[in-house]
């Protein structure tokens, strides 16, 4: 649907119900704070991520072990073609690299 820009404004209103990715992270947060034990120990954040730095701020965030998914960003890259997709990648990859080499983030209050 978000390919089509007819659908796009015929179903925005769907657009707004649910969570973002920061959204989500939060409350599972909040979650975790409330139980010992989780039977969860791992997710995966995903839902509106656009950049390797989103990625990196939410997995350290989050009070468990985390990765994170950016499906319409890959997607958008790889219908262009392969070169593209692995330019996209290898960005992606330095990316991480420069965050976890120059960034610390700390707990926001909530």
């Amino acid at each position: 649907m978000r390919s089509d820009e007819f659908k796009q404004q015929y179903y925005e209103p769907v657009s707004r119900i649910g969570h973002d990715a920061f959204e989500m992270t939060g409350m599972i947060n909040d979650i975790l704070d409330e139980i010992s034990s989780p039977r969860c120990k791992q997710i995966i954040i995903s839902g509106g991520i656009s950049s390797f730095l989103d990625g990196y701020y939410l997995v350290n965030q989050c009070k468990l072990a985390a990765v994170y998914g950016q499906a319409s960003e890959f997607l958008k890259h790889a219908t262009q073609s392969y070169e593209e997709l692995k330019k996209f990648v290898e960005y992606q990859v330095e990316g991480i690299k420069i965050a976890h080499a120059y960034f610390v983030i700390k707990e926001t209050k909530r």
